[in-house]
């Protein structure tokens, strides 16, 4: 009895449905990975226009200055923007408040400008931080 070589269709679409599994999974965890990537850029900005802003009130006597770093990253397609907040922001982790930005004092929010579930990240004044996605927690967005 002779033995046909090659594989039947049956391996074929085993095969193929492995393949085809494992892309999926490392494409999830390929976007997954820059989504974090973009989140720390992000959470850097913020930290860093905050430090700025602490440098200059001395010298302006206010924190309604334009920021240096009003994008994330600083060149090429925005991720995130870097702005000012004009008007009182409740964060939905911790369940708080931020005040509005004025002379005396700053709120610094990253607006996400595609999805990201962690919504806008929030750092103000006197070092507190903040989230606003939906089911968002602090511990887990600004780690």
């Amino acid at each position: 009895m002779k033995y046909k070589r090659g594989f039947t269709v049956i391996e074929l679409v085993v095969a193929i449905t492995i393949v085809l599994l494992l892309v999926a999974v490392a494409i999830a965890s390929f976007n997954d990975h820059m989504t974090r990537k973009y989140r720390a850029e992000a959470r850097k900005a913020l930290i860093e226009n905050a430090e700025w802003l602490q440098l200059q009130h001395p010298k302006s006597g206010t924190y309604l200055v334009k920021l240096p770093i009003p994008q994330t990253p600083n060149d090429g397609d925005a991720r995130y923007r870097i702005e000012l907040v004009s008007s009182p922001f409740t964060a939905t982790d911790p369940k708080v408040q931020f005040s509005a930005s004025s002379v005396a004092a700053f709120t610094l929010r990253a607006v996400p400008l595609s999805g990201d579930s962690c919504g806008s990240l929030l750092l103000d004044s006197t070092g507190r931080t903040g989230v606003s996605g939906e089911d968002a927690l602090v511990a887990d967005c600004w780690h």
